[in-house]
C-alpha cells in the first residue's frame, strides 16, 4: 500500500495546506467556514456571493496582515477579496464553474469539508458530546457478548465483515472521545496556571474540575465495570484472530465486498481483527494516561494554592511594602545613624529576638547515616544468609501457582481438549502432588505457548460430600487423594 503522504497529496495536492501556514490563516479558515455554511448541501453558490462573503471576512479581521500575493498592496477591499478568492482556488479549497458570461459559480472542493471537520474538532471545548462515551463502549461490549457473534459456522462472510467494520468504527469514535477527556484536563491545567487568587484556584479545583463531564467519563470507565468487560472482549477477539476458519470467513466477506484476491483479503482480515484487538486493549492504556494527567493536575493545584497563599500572599506583600518604605525613608544613611531613631514597629509579644547577619541564614540539616541492609550486618552470619535464602526457595517451591497447574495439565492432556481422571495416572513425588492441588485450585493459566489454557475439575465429592466412605481415593506418591475428573476446555469455549 502506498504511503499516507503519497495518497494524500495525490488527491489534495501540495498547495492544499499552504493557507494554514500563512500569517493570514485566520482569514482563510473563517472564509472557508462561511462559504461551506452558505453553500449548504448544494456545495456551490454564485461567484458574486462568494466574493462578498470573502470581503466581509476580511473586514472582520483588520489586524491580520495579508501578503503581497494576497492583495496587501491594493487599497480597494473588493479587489483584495477577489485576489484572496483566487488564492483559495489555487489551493484547491474552491473550484470555479463557468456556465456563461454572466453565470459563474464557486464550488466547494470535496476535500474542504473533511478539513473543516478536523479544525472544528480541534477547536471543540464543549464536553456535551462526551455523554455518549459510556453508551458507545457498552454497545461494543453487548455486541461482542452475543452468542456466536464471531462464530464462522453460524455467520456468513458478509455478516462477519459488517460486524467487524462496525465495531472498529464505534471503537475509533470512543477512543476519540477518550482523547477529548484528556484535552479537557489539559484545558483545566491552562486555566489553573492563569488563576489570579487562591479563591479562584479552589473554585476551579473543587467545583468546576470535580463536577466536569470528564469526571463522569472517568467514573463510568473505572467504577462502571467497563474495563473488565473490555478485557474479556479483547480475549474473545484474540481467540477469533487465531482461529483460521474465522479469519477465512472474514476474508471471504472482504473479498466479495472489495473485489480483491484471496491473498489481499486474507491480509485485510488479519489487519481488521488486529486493529479491533488493539483498540479494545488501548482503552485501558488511555485510561491510565488520563489517571496520570489528573494526578498532575492535582499536584499543580496544590502547588498553585501554596504559591498564592504562602509565597505570594498578604503577609509577604506587607513585609515587602515595609522594606520598600524603610529603604525610601532612610536612603543614603548608615546603620549607626539609626541608633537613636524610633523603631518602625513595636512587636506585641515579649522577649522578641530578631535574627540578622549569619544567624539568619539557613542551616543545612545533617543527613542521617545510611542504614546497612546487607545480610552480613549486625549479628547475622553467612550461614544465616544461606538459611534465609534456602527458606525462600522452599517457600517458592511449595507455592500453589497457576503456572505449575498449566504445566501438569499440558503434560496430562497434550491435545487442545480432552478428559482424564486421577486414577488414570500416577504422581511420583511431592512436587507433582502440589501441581495436582494447584490444578484443583485454579481454572485457567497461561500455557507454554503464551495463550490462556482453561480447564474444569469435578469429582465424586460433590455428590457424596456428606458420606466420605463412598468417595474413591487414588494413591499418588506417599498420599491418598480424592478422585477427580479433569477436563481441558477447547479454545472455542473461551468466548462462551
Amino acid at each position: 500500500m502506498p504511503a499516507l503522504s503519497q495518497r494524500l497529496f495525490r488527491l489534495a495536492g501540495t498547495e492544499f495546506f499552504r493557507p494554514l501556514s500563512r500569517p493570514s490563516a485566520p482569514v482563510y479558515v473563517d472564509c472557508a467556514d462561511r462559504l461551506v455554511a452558505e453553500a449548504g448541501e448544494a456545495a456551490r453558490l454564485p461567484y458574486r456571493d462568494a466574493v462578498a462573503i470573502v470581503r466581509e471576512v476580511i473586514a472582520q479581521h483588520p489586524d491580520v496582515i495579508l501578503g503581497d500575493d494576497e492583495g496587501a498592496a491594493l487599497r480597494d477591499i473588493r479587489q483584495r477579496a477577489a485576489v484572496l478568492f483566487n488564492r483559495m482556488l489555487a489551493a484547491g479549497w474552491l473550484e470555479e464553474q463557468t456556465l456563461g458570461l454572466q453565470d459563474r459559480w464557486a464550488l466547494i472542493s470535496p476535500g474542504l469539508r473533511p478539513l473543516l471537520r478536523l479544525l472544528r474538532h480541534l477547536a471543540e471545548d464543549d464536553a456535551a458530546e462526551l455523554r455518549t462515551f459510556a453508551d458507545t463502549l457498552r454497545s461494543v461490549c453487548d455486541t461482542l457478548s452475543r452468542e456466536g457473534i464471531l462464530d464462522p459456522l453460524d455467520r456468513s462472510g458478509d455478516d462477519m465483515r459488517s460486524t467487524v467494520t462496525d465495531l472498529n468504527q464505534r471503537l475509533e469514535h470512543a477512543i476519540e472521545q477518550l482523547h477529548s477527556v484528556e484535552k479537557l484536563v489539559s484545558i483545566f491545567e491552562q486555566r489553573q496556571r492563569a488563576s489570579s487568587s487562591p479563591a479562584e484556584t479552589l473554585q476551579l479545583f473543587y467545583t468546576e474540575f470535580g463536577q466536569g463531564q470528564h469526571m463522569v467519563c472517568y467514573d463510568v470507565l473505572r467504577r462502571g465495570g467497563l474495563l473488565p468487560r473490555l478485557q474479556a472482549a479483547r480475549r474473545m477477539v484474540a481467540d477469533a484472530r487465531d482461529d483460521t476458519l474465522c479469519r477465512q470467513r472474514l476474508a471471504e466477506g472482504l473479498a466479495s465486498h472489495y473485489s480483491c484476491d484471496e491473498t489481499e483479503s486474507w491480509q485485510l482480515a488479519g489487519d481488521a481483527l488486529l486493529r479491533l484487538e488493539r483498540a479494545l486493549g488501548g482503552l485501558h492504556l488511555r485510561a491510565e494516561a488520563i489517571d496520570a494527567r489528573m494526578a498532575a493536575f492535582n499536584r499543580l493545584s496544590q502547588h498553585r494554592y501554596r504559591y498564592q497563599t504562602e509565597l505570594r500572599g498578604r503577609r509577604p506583600e506587607l513585609v515587602k511594602a515595609l522594606c520598600d518604605r524603610l529603604n525610601n525613608d532612610h536612603a543614603d544613611q548608615r546603620f549607626r545613624d539609626l541608633a537613636d531613631a524610633p523603631p518602625a514597629f513595636i512587636p506585641r509579644c515579649p522577649n522578641v529576638r530578631i535574627y540578622f547577619g549569619t544567624e539568619s541564614l539557613w542551616r543545612k540539616r545533617k543527613p542521617r547515616a545510611a542504614t546497612n541492609l546487607s545480610f552480613s550486618s549486625g549479628r547475622a552470619s553467612a550461614d544465616d544468609a544461606e538459611a534465609t535464602l534456602a527458606a525462600w526457595r522452599s517457600r517458592q517451591r511449595l507455592a500453589l501457582t497457576p503456572q505449575r497447574a498449566a504445566k501438569l495439565l499440558e503434560r496430562l492432556i497434550p491435545e487442545p481438549s480432552g478428559h482424564i481422571a486421577s486414577n488414570a495416572f500416577s504422581l511420583a513425588n511431592t512436587d507433582e502432588v502440589l501441581d495436582l492441588l494447584a490444578l484443583a485450585a485454579y481454572d485457567h493459566a497461561p500455557g507454554s505457548s503464551g495463550r490462556i489454557v482453561r480447564w474444569s475439575v469435578s469429582g465424586p465429592r460433590r455428590l457424596h460430600g456428606l458420606d466420605p466412605d463412598k468417595i474413591p481415593r487414588d494413591p499418588h506418591a506417599e498420599w491418598l487423594a480424592d478422585r477427580i475428573d479433569i477436563e481441558r476446555l477447547p479454545p472455542s469455549s473461551r468466548s462462551r
